[in-house]
């Protein structure tokens, strides 16, 4: 009898995930598509070829949508980068080359992980005055996981400056610098994709070169 209701349990999880899954594809579209403000939850739901209420049995708002779409890159980007804290804080770096090296691996698996997370996100923070437009639990949510991944990103640099492994910089510009390289480079090879679904081939060569750039300018050891 257990594992019926078990088995009952799954498959009702995977037909739940199937549903949101299907529902953020369809935002997604409709988002890249028309624009954030343009978009309405009846245009969603006519994509997902589901009812409106149905979505919002999964979403409450078209804010808390498009939150959801935007916040896995962030998160995995914050998750990556906890990593290369604690690795940082435990000695395990040898010298600011590996550093750099796994600044750049932990961009590319949160990319990997979530590609279009990072142009909902890129959307958003182009556009000042859109964030005005959100709920401010939405707004809240975004605002803080965005924060938290650029101080987070500050105190690795900081550390690893302390530790003598990079050089003594503003470590605000120079995370901005970093991201601003990762961001540039994944929009600049979208440009010149023909197709959204096929990333530009040359994106991993382009960011090692980066990474060699970056590497020459700022490591001591």
């Amino acid at each position: 009898m257990e594992k019926h209701q078990q088995a009952i349990r799954q498959r009702k999880k995977r037909e739940r995930d199937q549903r949101i899954n299907g529902i953020l594809s369809a935002a997604k579209k409709v988002f890249f598509s028309k624009g954030y403000l343009k978009t309405t939850m009846d245009e969603i739901a006519f994509e997902a070829e589901i009812s409106k209420p149905t979505i919002y049995q999964y979403f409450k708002t078209k804010d808390e949508l498009y939150s959801a779409l935007m916040l896995p890159f962030l998160e995995e980007f914050s998750a990556q980068f906890e990593k290369i804290e604690k690795k940082l804080k435990a000695g395990r770096y040898s010298s600011g080359k590996a550093l750099v090296a796994d600044f750049f691996k932990a961009f590319l698996k949160s990319y990997d992980m979530a590609p279009d997370s990072l142009r909902v996100a890129n959307t958003f923070f182009q556009q000042k005055d859109l964030i005005n437009e959100l709920t401010p639990d939405a707004r809240s949510v975004i605002s803080n996981q965005g924060r938290y991944d650029f101080e987070l990103a500050r105190q690795v640099l900081e550390t690893a400056m302390s530790k003598g492994l990079i050089r003594n910089m503003d470590t605000y510009a120079l995370s901005d610098i970093v991201w601003g390289l990762f961001v540039g480079i994944t929009q600049v090879t979208d440009m010149k994709s023909t197709r959204r679904d096929q990333p530009d081939k040359y994106l991993r060569s382009t960011l090692h070169e980066a990474e060699k750039l970056i590497t020459d300018a700022i490591i001591l050891k």
